[in-house]
């Protein structure tokens, strides 16, 4: 009778397919912060400020709702990482290679997205 942890094909495997779910969901969650920095390196320079003190234009009304949300969500983006990819299993004495290796796969949503056209 098999069990459901160790058998044939449910090592690596599996590792990299929970791995790269988990990952991608985060980078589900990291559209929100990415689509805020998106939003600031293309609007927010438009406003000059070539005078001697300071700006002479104001800043876009959204401007610190959006610094915030690039910050703080990116904090929780990189939180999530830090607890899921590396906390998680060095916790359960998984191996951590599969892990960071599909950390890479975070951003992955935003950029589909964005080839897609959808944002």
């Amino acid at each position: 009778m098999r069990t459901g942890r160790g058998g044939p094909g449910g090592g690596l495997g599996r590792a990299l397919s929970a791995a790269a779910f988990a990952n991608l969901l985060i980078g589900g969650v990291g559209i929100v912060p990415g689509l805020c920095v998106r939003w600031l390196l293309t609007r927010f320079p438009s406003v000059h400020c070539d005078g001697p003190f300071g700006c002479h234009r104001e800043t876009p009304d959204n401007a610190l709702g959006l610094i915030a949300g690039a910050v703080l969500g990116g904090g929780f983006v990189l939180g999530m990482v830090l607890v899921v990819d590396i906390l998680m299993p060095y916790q359960e004495g998984r191996p951590m290679g599969p892990w960071l290796s599909m950390t890479a796969l975070v951003p992955a949503p935003l950029l589909l997205g964005q080839a897609v056209g959808w944002f």
